[in-house]
């Protein structure tokens, strides 16, 4: 179970307060997930995974030479399925018509999936972005504070291994680089 200390309301209009910072928008400052949670949710992605057929791992090559089938192919797709349908001699007698058909079938269920995967991806993308917003302005904070008076003989060795990160890096160009008309 994911837990967090927000406080609730009772109208479902408003959301719950951030403790830590009241009017922000930032929704995680009281969730974490347990240990058990985090494995419960491992254990129903690789179940998903599970009842799937096995999936393939194409290359970028093979992904390119593939044929797509958007919008505009899946109209003519449609037309040659109800085609086949009505006169299955139309049909290469290699490919059994029951096959194609099922393969449509398998195509359309996969792509709903895909939709409800989709857009669970966007939105854990989203979490780790604002938390990861969050976590990286506090260490900014943290790090300018460790810059004040009252910090300076403290804490030296991460505050130099933290300036690493802000450090700019020395451009080595010479005199000699200049553009040749």
């Amino acid at each position: 179970m994911i837990t967090t200390d927000a406080p609730t309301s009772t109208n479902s209009t408003t959301a719950p307060a951030v403790v830590d910072n009241p009017g922000s928008k930032y929704p995680f400052a009281s969730v974490s997930l347990s240990d058990g949670d985090l494995t419960a949710i491992i254990t129903k992605v690789n179940e998903l995974k599970g009842l799937l057929p096995l999936m393939p791992d194409l290359t970028p090559t093979e992904r390119q030479r593939m044929s797509k089938l958007g919008n505009k192919s899946r109209a003519f797709a449609d037309l040659a399925l109800e085609t086949v349908k009505v006169d299955s001699g139309v049909l290469p007698q290699s490919v059994p018509v029951g096959t194609f058909v099922a393969q449509d079938e398998l195509l359309r269920d996969l792509s709903l999936v895909q939709t409800h995967v989709t857009d669970l991806k966007y939105k854990l993308d989203d979490a780790l972005l604002l938390i990861g917003n969050y976590i990286f302005g506090v260490s900014r904070t943290v790090y300018a504070l460790m810059k004040t008076p009252a910090a300076q003989a403290k804490l030296q060795e991460q505050k130099a291994a933290m300036k690493q990160r802000f450090a700019k890096v020395k451009s080595q160009s010479t005199g000699s680089d200049t553009l040749q008309a």
